[in-house]
């Protein structure tokens, strides 16, 4: 065998009238642009967004992280190991295919012998082509195991599907035999660099060199076909999301996924006149080019559905896709017509009543489940957010309950109750109260079901004890704490939300304080994320943090816990919204004789308790209940405790309890009361 450093093959061995590739070729090009072109003017014909994009070098950061580490992709398990096998060996093949054709091409159009495919870079992509090809095929063989054999009910099965999978391996298999007829007709001293290919060439030990060369030049012209097939396809299949998915990376939401998108409701009433104000989203053709994008991308992978509790609760409504599959429809019928008749236009863009019903959108939780493991990046709740704006404040359209809920709040300034009923509680509390113009270290936010639900007050004095323990000099905002405008935000009164922010920031701004501490992860988010659009920027802190450092510090010691065996159940808006995962585990740890163990569906896959989105004003009756889902969770796992830090999880948490009859094996506790109880003996 002639030395490694002398290694090659010859290029286009057997190969006549090569021209004919080039034509084909080209053809191919021409086919991706007209599809690609076809694929951004769908894209460009939306609005305008709200805000234009900034941060290139951020965006070009999560762009090349997207393409060349896979993140979102490999966030699924058994989908992310044969979607990387397919997609970095699929890589290898094309840079393998590219040396090639710039050696050949130099070679034949300039006269350039550049010798690129030969000695150590021949080895090398020899090797490493071969071993591609059999990762893809393993690949494509774990893609077909699930989606033929254990059948996701989540995956939905189409002829596009299946087509996509023969294509991929057609190319692979073919070019694999293609290789053991030119090692089998020609021979090849370095046959060992191509195991594989000289594995098929076996098959055809014995073939005529005529007979071997004519089946040579059939199958390389069908592997050929296959490939410059493959480039064609592109924009006009699932094969788009090679593209499609990296641009759409590229232009993913860079703020907080807490901070909505919003115009100003009071200059837009200004500004507009009757029945031109708009607001939300009604009609296919307000999308703006970044949702069409993010409908145009979604490939139907079913991870959204995996995840959401609203699909977990009942499987034959709401879903994630289908919120998604089902505008995108709209939108295709509204484009079809092209504005020609736009009275049948006006009528087919119509969302809510076209697309689906009046309730679909409000079985969502807007826990962000879909939006963490989506592939495509796609922003489901910002969508959907647009939506109920349109519903509540143009349509009027809205549940009873959380319409119930929201009058409530416009009355007293908050959901629950009259305002006297927190003034009493803080009163006989005696929690300090900071008037404008004085001073403390931490202003505490209480938030409005622990202020309104006697059953809930544990949870703010054992906050209050903690820092008298520590000696912070604390207080509250008392009458002038109204309710965050979280409500109100989340079930589409963008209006009352924006009243409440603006009212609220000038409040806070006649405070002096260090930190803003707050238990509830959905005023922590408001406070945090929203209110900087209004002028309110101020240094947030969830209780969960502030007790692990008062922990950490030595400022707060737990002497007295149980032998018992805890879960933490993360909040929506504290864990996906806030990446606020760790705090409320050490605490735990913290506690002596404390075991904590994790639910199936835990930090960034964590279950809604069902209350988000709303659904603790208003309870839509269908399908399974998700806090008893979430329960039986901890119930699972062996857990004898839940902890918890956001209240309405707390209490969607403790009706479970009793609903599934755990009451009395299990409990449900916050995690500043866990701590505050840990520093005492217990009561005998």
């Amino acid at each position: 065998m002639p030395p490694l450093s002398e290694a090659t093959r010859p290029l286009m061995w057997n190969i006549s009238h090569v021209w004919l590739m080039y034509v084909l070729f080209f053809i191919a090009l021409a086919i991706f642009a007209w599809g690609m072109y076809q694929r951004i003017e769908f894209w460009r014909r939306g609005k305008a967004e709200k805000e234009k994009p900034s941060d290139w070098a951020k965006r070009l950061k999560i762009l090349l992280r997207e393409i060349f580490l896979q993140k979102q992709v490999r966030n699924s398990g058994y989908p992310a190991i044969f979607h990387c096998l397919i997609f970095y060996s699929f890589v290898v093949l094309v840079v393998t295919t590219l040396v090639v054709m710039i050696e050949y091409d130099a070679g034949q159009l300039l006269g350039l012998q550049l010798n690129l495919f030969k000695g150590f870079i021949y080895v090398f992509f020899s090797v490493a082509s071969e071993l591609a090809g059999i990762l893809i095929l393993v690949g494509i063989a774990m893609a077909a195991y699930r989606r033929y054999v254990t059948r996701p009910e989540t995956v939905p099965n189409t002829v596009e599907d299946g087509l996509v999978l023969l294509l991929i391996a057609g190319m692979i298999v073919t070019g694999y035999l293609v290789e053991g007829l030119r090692i089998a007709v020609n021979g090849d001293p370095w046959r060992a660099l191509a195991p594989v290919g000289s594995a098929f060439a076996v098959l055809f030990a014995g073939t005529s060199e005529n007979a071997g060369k004519t089946l040579h030049a059939s199958l390389w012209w069908l592997h050929t076909v296959l490939a410059l097939g493959w480039i064609a396809v592109i924009p006009h299949t699932k094969f788009v999301h090679l593209l499609s998915l990296p641009t759409n990376a590229f232009f993913s939401k860079l703020k907080p996924r807490g901070e909505l998108q919003r115009d100003d409701i009071e200059k837009l009433m200004e500004s507009t006149e009757g029945d031109d104000l708009r607001i939300g989203l009604q009609k296919a053709d307000e999308l703006t080019w970044k949702q069409r994008m993010d409908l145009d991308i979604c490939v139907s992978c079913g991870r959204c559905e995996e995840v959401c509790p609203a699909y977990m609760a009942d499987k034959d409504y709401f879903t994630p896709r289908q919120l998604i599959a089902r505008i995108k429809q709209s939108l295709v019928e509204f484009d079809k017509d092209n504005g020609a008749n736009q009275e049948k236009a006006a009528e087919i863009a119509d969302i809510v009543g076209k697309a689906f019903d009046e309730e679909f959108i409000w079985h969502c939780r807007t826990c962000g489940a879909c939006v963490e493991v989506c592939p495509a990046l796609i922003d489901h709740v910002g969508t959907l957010m647009e939506i109920r704006r349109n519903e509540v404040l143009i349509q009027g359209r809205m549940p009873e309950e959380a319409g119930r809920a929201l009058r409530t709040y416009e009355t007293n300034g908050n959901p629950f109750g009259p305002l006297s009923d927190k003034t009493d509680w803080l009163e006989q509390a005696k929690i300090p109260v900071v008037k404008p113009g004085e001073k403390v270290d931490v202003l505490y936010w209480i938030g409005c079901i622990v202020a309104y639900d006697p059953q809930k007050h544990k949870i703010a004095t054992d906050i209050c004890r903690l820092m008298e323990k520590c000696g912070i000099k604390f207080g509250v905002l008392g009458s002038d704490e109204k309710c965050c405008g979280d409500p109100a935000r989340i079930m589409g009164q963008e209006m009352l939300f924006q009243q409440t922010a603006k009212e609220q920031v000038e409040l806070l701004k006649q405070r002096e304080f260090k930190t803003l501490l707050t238990g509830c992860p959905h005023c922590y988010n408001v406070l945090k994320n929203e209110y900087p659009q209004f002028g309110g920027h101020f240094n947030v802190v969830h209780h969960s943090e502030f007790v692990r450092d008062m922990i950490r510090r030595g400022s707060l010691k737990p002497q007295f816990g149980d032998a018992r065996k805890y879960v933490y159940h993360d909040p929506c808006y504290l864990g996906r919204y806030q990446k606020i995962y760790e705090p409320a585990r050490d605490v735990i740890a913290a506690i002596p004789q404390a075991q904590l163990c994790e639910m199936k569906n835990r930090r960034a896959r964590s279950l809604c308790c069902g209350a988000g989105g709303g659904h603790y004003f208003m309870d839509l009756k269908r399908g399974e209940r998700i806090n008893n889902i979430r329960v039986k969770q901890a119930h699972a796992a062996g857990a004898d405790t839940i902890v918890t830090a956001c209240a309405y999880c707390l209490h969607m948490l403790q009706d479970s309890l009793k609903l599934l009859n755990y009451d009395e094996s299990m409990r449900v506790i916050d995690v500043a009361s866990l701590t505050a109880d840990s520093l005492e003996p217990p009561k005998k």
